[in-house]
């Protein structure tokens, strides 16, 4: 299996300080599903000081932030208000239900803000909803770094679903996938920036991969950054959720 999806397949939403480009992942796969196996869509999202995004519900959706830059503050329904920033990331396993708001105060940041927030299904609908915080520890050049996953996979945040998400800085040299962790294992690489080459095909920001083919190696040239998703072929999960489980006419 050997899928291209392209920047230009992205839908934009957002206006004025707050721009996202919304990958739907199944997109190019063949079938009336928006998402691809455990993950259902992830927005690239650009944020400028004075942005905010009011309170809203979320329901049986897995949403990973994964900043790149900046810092957002977020409270919740369960009491929490959290600065997020590249080294503190955050989980949302929204379960039954879940309100949030995220913000930038102007008086307090005064960076843009890079992130991918990431929505994947669970595998059970309507579990408790809960809100994770942890270190991922800095990037290595040229290494995968696993920020979450299913519990025994033992990464700082906790999926509840059969997945696992890297991601790289990486500059001048060639990189095999991570290992395959399911039985059946399938790929899902983003360029967040820059260039990755793999067998004469080019992938440029907001280009990504789709294959079962963990022999792929990619090269780079210039500085780039990936997210990889290593997902089970064979795992359960519903497409009940508020954003995750969103489906094609």
């Amino acid at each position: 299996m050997l899928i291209i999806n392209k920047a230009s397949d992205r839908q934009k939403a957002g206006h004025g300080n707050f721009n996202i480009e919304i990958t739907i992942p199944g997109i190019n796969a063949g079938n009336h599903d928006s998402g691809f196996y455990t993950l259902g869509r992830f927005d690239d999202a650009h944020l400028k000081p004075g942005a905010f995004i009011g309170m809203h519900p979320h329901k049986n959706d897995e949403i990973l932030t994964l900043m790149r830059s900046g810092t957002m503050l977020h409270r919740d329904s369960t009491g929490k208000e959290v600065a997020v920033t590249p080294q503190n990331i955050m989980m949302m396993n929204a379960g039954s239900g879940i309100y949030h708001e995220e913000s930038i105060p102007s008086d307090r940041y005064k960076e843009d803000v890079r992130l991918l927030q990431i929505f994947i299904r669970p595998e059970n609908e309507d579990n408790p909803p809960q809100v994770q915080f942890a270190n991922a520890g800095e990037l290595v050049l040229n290494h995968w770094r696993l920020v979450a996953g299913l519990k025994r996979s033992n990464a700082p945040l906790e999926i509840k679903s059969n997945v696992l998400v890297y991601d790289m800085d990486m500059e001048g040299t060639t990189v095999d996938l991570p290992q395959p962790y399911f039985q059946h294992t399938v790929y899902f690489v983003y360029v967040f920036d820059g260039e990755i080459n793999f067998s004469g095909t080019l992938l440029k920001t907001g280009d990504s991969l789709i294959t079962d083919d963990e022999n792929i190696h990619l090269q780079v040239n210039s500085k780039s950054t990936a997210v990889c998703f290593v997902m089970d072929k064979d795992a359960n999960f519903t497409r009940n959720g508020m954003y995750s489980g969103m489906k094609r006419n």
